[in-house]
C-alpha cells in the first residue's frame, strides 16, 4: 500500500513538472516570440493535452491508440474552429511531446 501511494505521488509530481515545463515554454515563447518568428503560434492547449497523453502513453500503454485518436480529434476541432493551424499543433507537438515522454518516464533522473 505504501509503495502505491509513493508511486502515485511520484506520478502526480511528474505531471506537475510536465505542466510547469509546457508553461515555461509558453512564457519563453511570449518573451522571445519564437513561434511568431515563423508565422506560427505556440499551442498551449495542445501542450496541456499532451501532458496527459504522455502520462497515458507511459503508464497505460494499452490506451495509446485511444490517446492518438483523441489528440487527432482534438486537433481537428481546433483547426475547424480556426483556433490553431495544423502547423501550430504539429510544431508544438514535435517540440513538446519528446520532453514530456522523458519527464513522465522519469529517465532524466537516471542520468
Amino acid at each position: 500500500m505504501k509503495g502505491n501511494v509513493q508511486q502515485g505521488f511520484l506520478r502526480l509530481g511528474l505531471v506537475v513538472l510536465s505542466t510547469l515545463f509546457i508553461y515555461g515554454v509558453m512564457f519563453l515563447d511570449n518573451a522571445l516570440h519564437i513561434w511568431p518568428a515563423f508565422g506560427l503560434d505556440y499551442s498551449t492547449h495542445t501542450a496541456i493535452a499532451l501532458v496527459f497523453v504522455a502520462y497515458f502513453i507511459v503508464y497505460k500503454s494499452r490506451l495509446m491508440h485511444l490517446m492518438v485518436i483523441s489528440m487527432f480529434s482534438y486537433a481537428l476541432i481546433m483547426v475547424h474552429q480556426h483556433y490553431h493551424t495544423v502547423a501550430d499543433i504539429l510544431t508544438t507537438s514535435v517540440f513538446i511531446l519528446p520532453v514530456l515522454l522523458l519527464i513522465q518516464s522519469h529517465k532524466f533522473t537516471k542520468c
